[in-house]
């Protein structure tokens, strides 16, 4: 039992090093640093986030979506299936990565750089991608290390990065929103945005089997993804801190 439970415990440990690998990358953006209690704080929010998302999906569907066979029930019914992906599971999350943020941190006196916003979002989003990870990772364990270890480093590269992009975007426009409050609709068109762009990926996933070409579609969704984010950080780098000046 003992072996056992250390075993379960090493994958749980290996679902959470991808996210942390990428948080310490975002952070590094940061001239100036969070508090680290703060951070902890934004990262553990993210995590019950997704026991929050989860919760909804079972309350919707009886069991989440990607788990169910249901996207594959849906998948010759074309337009059927992004609607799905966009409303049912996209949305929800991206929603919930942003309500971990506003609960956790977002009036708190340290949040006080158009930065920060980013920086919160993608630390979130990494909370909430570990828990993901955990969700995926035991089963593909279960049939062997080197499968698991696959799925790792593919989350990595895929699903993880997409959850700190898609929320940084989040991040940018609440930055935007609380540095330019006439802009009252930017929360919830980065949030869309985001989830548009979620949807995307989810749904070039679900095809690229019937679709190898997807796979090319998904690396430059990804890279524009990233470029755009790049963007917003040196865009709200250069932003006055806790100024009238909106971001540009």
């Amino acid at each position: 039992m003992a072996a056992l439970i250390s075993i379960y415990s090493g994958y749980v440990a290996l679902s959470f090093l991808p996210p942390v690998i990428w948080l310490l990358f975002y952070l590094h953006e940061d001239r100036h640093p969070e508090p680290k209690h703060l951070l902890v704080l934004t990262f553990i929010a993210g995590v019950i986030s997704a026991f929050i998302a989860v919760a909804a999906e079972v309350g919707l569907y009886g069991t989440p979506p990607v788990f169910s066979g249901l996207f594959h029930r849906l998948s010759p019914r074309l337009l059927a299936l992004p609607l799905f992906i966009f409303i049912g599971v996209s949305l929800i999350e991206e929603y919930l990565k942003y309500a971990a943020v506003k609960f956790a941190v977002l009036s708190r006196p340290e949040f006080d750089e158009p930065i920060d916003a980013m920086i919160y979002m993608v630390t979130a989003a990494l909370g909430f991608a570990a828990i993901e990870n955990v969700l995926f990772l035991l089963p593909a364990f279960e049939q062997g290390f080197l499968g698991g270890f696959e799925l790792t480093a593919n989350r990595f590269l895929g699903a993880n990065l997409l959850h700190a992009l898609s929320s940084a975007i989040v991040g940018y426009a609440l930055a935007r929103h609380m540095f330019s409050p006439w802009r009252k609709h930017a929360i919830a068109a980065g949030v869309i945005a985001a989830s548009a762009l979620h949807t995307l990926f989810n749904y070039l996933i679900l095809i690229k089997d019937a679709v190898p070409e997807s796979l090319v579609l998904l690396v430059l969704l990804l890279t524009f993804m990233a470029v755009v984010v790049l963007v917003d950080f040196e865009r709200l780098k250069r932003a006055k801190v806790l100024s009238n000046q909106p971001p540009q």
